[in-house]
């Protein structure tokens, strides 16, 4: 089997001739591949990422032929006349990474340039299936351009922004680099922005979630603390409202769930502060110190049991017991 040879792209870039006046002389250099990602007006991307690999391999080809309308790719391979109107035989890398071919021109060549019949020209280079650019194959004269580039064809030499980039930057198809680099440059400023925000926020409308999760476990302990002491708070005065007899013990848990909450508590004690005594918490107490006034549980069993009010079992007790 053959080797896979890199596909040759026509018309992939589009350069403008410069507008010569009088006698001035043509260019004798010219950009012929953008450096790093470029991208055609087709949407079609490529890769000139090792521009030293490209000049070595076109170099294996003496001299290239400059055409029109790219015939040496498209007329030569079919026995048609493709005749050269310059000829690339030299090249180098500016600064920006763009490979720049020298070219020799032919009188047939300057004289369609001077009479503007071309007002472009576009290099066909070979290029491998992930877009690798791998040689400059020839350049052509053309009317049919792809991308724009800076100059080969009019009195402004500014470089124009391809129109995918104006598109996602919202610029006119117009916008010349400086316009892209300065809405760039905005969106940067934007984000610069919006990180400080990010990074210093405004503590009247924003909470770190974290001081907030603090916020919230605090609170959440303070609640169960502040629980507990309603929980001890309400057993001290049941507690205490039984040992002082006004409060069966059997209504310990009633009582206990209304003492839970402040209100509850506060009429609890207002209850017990006017409440009799009622209850003889030491059923013993009242016979050794002969307690006369009080009942015990069993006493007010037997009243409820009867029918009678405390004051009446008080004193048929004590009646009977002074016999």
């Amino acid at each position: 089997m053959g080797t896979l040879l890199p596909k040759i792209e026509l018309l992939a870039l589009c350069f403008e001739l410069p507008q010569l006046e009088g006698s001035t002389p043509l260019p004798e250099w010219l950009p012929m591949i953008p450096a790093g990602i470029f991208t055609g007006r087709d949407g079609r991307s490529w890769v000139n990422d090792q521009p030293e690999a490209v000049i070595r391999a076109t170099l294996c080809y003496p001299k290239l032929p400059f055409d029109t309308e790219h015939s040496t790719e498209l007329k030569g391979p079919k026995g048609e006349d493709a005749p050269a109107y310059a000829w690339l035989d030299d090249y180098r890398i500016r600064d920006d990474g763009v490979i720049e071919a020298h070219v020799e021109w032919t009188p047939d060549g300057e004289a369609l340039v001077r009479s503007k019949k071309y007002r472009y020209y576009s290099p066909a280079f070979g290029y491998t299936a992930d877009g690798q650019v791998t040689r400059i194959s020839s350049a052509g004269l053309t009317n049919k351009p792809n991308l724009d580039f800076p100059a080969l064809n009019s009195e402004n030499h500014e470089m124009t922004v391809p129109v995918q980039i104006v598109t996602v930057l919202g610029l006119a198809a117009t916008a010349s680099a400086d316009d892209a680099v300065k809405a760039i440059q905005q969106i940067k400023d934007r984000e610069t922005v919006a990180l400080n925000r990010a990074e210093n926020p405004d503590l009247s409308k924003f909470i770190p979630v974290e001081t907030h999760q603090l916020a919230l476990n605090r609170a959440e302990s303070a609640e169960g603390k502040l629980k507990a002491l309603d929980d001890k708070t309400a057993e001290t005065m049941v507690d205490a409202a039984i040992a002082a007899g006004k409060v069966a013990p059997a209504n310990r848990e009633m009582y206990l769930a209304t003492c839970r909450s402040e209100a509850g508590r506060e009429q609890f004690a207002s209850f017990v502060k006017a409440a009799p005594v009622l209850v003889n918490a030491d059923p013993s107490k009242g016979k050794d110190a002969k307690d006369k006034t009080t009942l015990s549980t069993e006493e007010l069993a037997m009243c409820r049991s009867m029918g009678l009010s405390s004051e009446e079992f008080l004193a048929a007790r004590n009646k009977e017991g002074a016999r």
